[in-house]
């Protein structure tokens, strides 16, 4: 029997958060979640665990007889409710943040539930970011389309921009919610919310650069691969390989928003050892 083995039956909590943990995976997967909300989910969910893990808090003291109650009255609702899931119901996106509310109110009293917020609010970045993506893109994606058409002028590509469509050697592109960089922002920004949960910064006014340095990376990143859509906007449903294609709805889309995560984080990464460092010269 090895070590994390051991653990897992002399911590039973432990145990119970990986069983939904894992359930949480299966059912986006299995009700066909784009890809995008399921790696969005993965990262949600080594984040909660991660937390976890780094405090390691246990069920060591009493429950009183309400709590437990209310605690299986809001497990037996999730369940019921569960029985008409379906692709397009946003429940699935709950379904983690409530089981994972009940297993604390199971295990701990609920001055320890209030707490340990804070991997709650990590499971709630799914539901969250999908409350806010249309409200967001509807800002977002004029913005982007007037930067894309901003930089193909500046760079000699002579285009048009009307409304979110931009015009180039008589074809375009329509940046619409999907195109507007949302998405990437928002898995970004829960990237750095979760590492800031595990990690902290030192003050809010770091988080907030943070946040401000990685906005405008992913931001930029979705600007140069639309100008390149418009370029290569002619390739589009070309026999053979289409560069369009390849950055629009291919892997190559996909550079763009690594290369953006990769310098976010390294830009946390960096923040956080600087911060700590001036802590340590000012003691």
């Amino acid at each position: 029997m090895n070590l994390f083995t051991r653990k897992l039956i002399l911590n039973p909590v432990r145990f119970c958060l990986l069983f939904i943990i894992t359930i949480n995976i299966y059912i986006l997967y299995k009700f066909n979640i784009s890809e995008f909300d399921q790696i969005l989910n993965l990262m949600i969910s080594y984040g909660v665990f991660i937390f976890y893990r780094e405090n390691n808090y246990k069920n060591k003291q009493y429950l009183n007889n309400f709590q437990t109650s209310a605690s299986f009255f809001i497990l037996l609702i999730l369940l019921y409710r569960s029985f008409w899931l379906h692709s397009g119901d946003n429940f699935i996106y709950f379904f983690f943040p409530g089981l994972y509310l009940t297993l604390n109110m199971l295990c701990l009293p609920i001055e320890n539930v209030i707490k340990y917020y804070k991997p709650f609010l990590i499971s709630l970045l799914l539901p969250i970011t999908k409350g806010i993506f249309i409200p967001l893109s509807i800002i977002l994606s004029p913005i982007s389309s007037f930067f894309t058409w901003l930089l193909l002028n500046t760079f000699g590509f002579a285009s048009v921009l009307k409304g979110q469509e931009i015009f180039y050697n008589n074809s375009g592109i329509n940046v619409t919610f999907s195109c507007s960089g949302t998405g990437q922002i928002l898995f970004t920004f829960s990237a750095m919310i979760i590492l800031n949960f595990c990690f902290p910064l030192r003050n809010i006014r770091f988080f907030i650069f943070q946040l401000f340095i990685a906005f405008l990376l992913t931001f930029s990143a979705n600007i140069i691969r639309l100008f390149l859509l418009a370029l290569f906007v002619h390739t589009a449903n070309s026999e053979g390989f289409s560069m369009f294609d390849y950055l629009h709805g291919g892997s190559g889309g996909l550079i763009f928003g690594f290369v953006s995560m990769l310098l976010s984080c390294e830009s946390f990464k960096r923040l956080y050892f600087s911060a700590n460092i001036s802590n340590e010269i000012n003691k």
